[in-house]
């Protein structure tokens, strides 16, 4: 009897075929891929969104700090906005230290504070300790996370590692209620407890006048992200304003600078955005654009 089989002819045409379909579905695949977590982005930031708004509704409206530093008068071992939601049950996420005295650093890569397209520190040069993050948007030192104050944290054995930030600015004189850029949550960097207290440092609810167009939430790695010189990288000085938020998502563009970013506002919602729109050159109509995404009061 014959045996029946396939030629080397015929394999090697289905080894071709089969290569074929892998080169033109793999593309496909890792596009659905990198859409996923992009949806889980921002599912994670608007359940921050919605905890945040909740912690604020039983604050009276009031708003919290973003960050006060370690060793402060009235916070001894500093205050960071994540460990209030988890601490105050507005959102559950584990702790990275897990006593008192802990020293060995937890991950919990299912936290909603991480993002799906974020990095570990190890991986990308970023400092956990508040790392200002890199020169564009898509430098991979914006896809690290933060856990300011860490000696605090580990004193405590509680912190909530985020890659997620506030909108906001640090005690800048331009940042005072009454002055000219005035963000919605403040890092206050002092150890004057007096400062937390003082009416030009509060922040509420009442300001807020366009919730939907108002930022709450972006992509960052540092608490003060928004506060920044010219990049260090000379090809994109005078072109990158925002160099420190984080493009984590979607395409790059062209000359590798920009991508996609998920950023949260004040009504709640999230939406995704190229970062190339919020450079923001000396172009009037940006400016204004940024001045009601931004600012309190601006709008």
């Amino acid at each position: 009897m014959r045996r029946r089989g396939f030629t080397l002819v015929e394999l090697l045409v289905v080894i071709g075929i089969i290569a074929l379909l892998i080169s033109i579905l793999l593309p496909a695949l890792n596009r659905a891929r990198r859409q996923a977590k992009t949806v889980q982005c921002q599912s994670n930031m608007r359940q921050i969104a919605m905890g945040l708004l909740m912690y604020m509704n039983d604050s009276r409206g009031k708003f919290p700090p973003a960050r006060v530093q370690d060793g402060n008068s009235v916070y001894a071992n500093a205050f960071w906005w994540p460990d209030a939601l988890v601490q105050g049950k507005y959102i559950n996420a584990m702790s990275a230290y897990d006593f008192p005295g802990d020293t060995v650093k937890k991950i919990d890569s299912n936290s909603v504070f991480r993002c799906p397209e974020g990095i570990d520190p190890d991986e990308s040069g970023a400092n956990d300790s508040d790392g200002n993050g890199g020169d564009y948007p898509t430098d991979m030192k914006n896809n690290g996370y933060s856990l300011p104050d860490n000696s605090a944290k580990q004193r405590v054995g509680f912190g909530i590692p985020s890659w997620y930030m506030l909108n906001c600015r640090n005690l800048s004189n331009t940042n005072k209620n009454g002055q000219g850029r005035v963000t919605p949550f403040v890092y206050f960097n002092t150890k004057d407890g007096t400062t937390l207290n003082d009416p030009a440092w509060q922040r509420g609810m009442g300001q807020v006048k366009k919730g939907s167009e108002l930022l709450m939430l972006v992509e960052a790695t540092g608490t003060n992200w928004f506060d920044q010189g010219d990049p260090s990288t000379q090809e994109y000085i005078g072109k990158i304003y925002l160099r420190r938020l984080g493009a984590r998502h979607g395409k790059r563009s062209a000359d590798g600078a920009n991508a996609d970013t998920n950023m949260a506002f004040f009504d709640g919602h999230v939406g995704t955005y190229p970062t190339a729109r919020l450079e923001f050159p000396k172009d009037m109509m940006d400016n204004q654009r940024q001045e009601v995404i931004f600012y309190l009061n601006k709008q």
